[in-house]
């Protein structure tokens, strides 16, 4: 591995225009400088094509590619990733942020670290802070259950903090089959778990994303459709769990699943939640 490999940053954008800038800024005032950020606008109406049009006349690593139809976020990050340059891939939503300047310096430290003692099935993230629509943090004394290494159960099980928008490879991506573009919501979720199963996530320490809650995309789905979704990507990947796995990930699922719904939630949908993990 080289000293400074080329980074591919990955933004998908509809209708972002009120975040896009705050977005890109991030990214621009990363300490890690060999980048190329490929934006992919899912044909905005709210001026965000403007807005993309003058960075990528001003940056030359910038590249924008302008959806004539919408197309859908999961698709877009796969078309975006197919068409990078660099073989090291992360990717940041256009209404989210990074809040350390050495956010991805760190995360590719770490893979060079594990490159150098011959180790290639590596995955570097760090940390995700919860934000609202102006940038405020939501809940600045809570702590993130952070578990590093082969942590394909915990992600299963969503009895830790799922790493998103971590440095990963091509190569890692098309081995696990890349996003399914079927899946509307989780579909990073999907995608986690088949990479973890394969690859070990390391933590850099440090602040990564603002995560932005702004009541919108996918926190702003009916939790009927939630528990579909959750149901499916459940059984799509239920193969993947070791036996001696199985009781522990179905009793933590249920648990989250229960928190995640509670009092919100009719007795006909906590049937269904039963059933995503196969209960009667």
């Amino acid at each position: 591995m080289t000293n400074n490999p080329p980074l591919s940053v990955i933004v998908p954008n509809y209708n972002n225009s009120r975040y896009i800038d705050e977005c890109i800024g991030s990214v621009l005032a990363q300490t890690y400088k060999n980048i190329e950020i490929i934006i992919i606008d899912d044909a905005s109406t709210d001026g965000s094509q403007e807005i993309l049009k003058k960075y990528e006349a001003e940056y030359p690593f910038i590249k924008v590619i302008f959806n004539e139809k919408n197309q859908g976020v999961t698709r877009n990050r796969d078309t975006a990733i197919r068409l990078a340059s660099g073989d090291y891939i992360t990717t940041l939503d256009s209404d989210d942020y990074y809040m350390d300047a050495r956010k991805l310096e760190k995360e590719m430290t770490i893979l060079k670290k594990y490159r150098n003692e011959g180790r290639s099935n590596i995955i570097a993230f760090s940390d995700i802070v919860l934000v609202d629509k102006e940038g405020e943090r939501l809940f600045p004394n809570a702590k993130n259950t952070v578990k590093e290494g082969n942590i394909f159960k915990n992600i299963f099980a969503r009895d830790c903090m799922v790493p998103r928008d971590f440095i990963f490879t091509k190569q890692q991506y098309f081995d696990t089959g890349g996003f399914d573009i079927d899946i509307p919501i989780y579909e990073d979720w999907d995608l986690k778990l088949r990479l973890a199963k394969h690859n070990a996530f390391y933590f850099t320490g440090v602040e990564g994303i603002g995560y932005r809650r702004h009541g919108e995309g996918l926190s702003a789905a009916n939790n009927n459709k939630h528990v579909k979704w959750l149901k499916y990507i459940y059984k799509k990947n239920s193969g993947l769990i070791d036996k001696e796995d199985k009781a522990y990930i179905d009793k933590a699922l249920d648990r989250f699943m229960q928190k995640a719904f509670a009092g919100s939630i009719k007795t006909k949908l906590k049937d269904k939640i039963k059933t995503l993990i196969g209960r009667k």
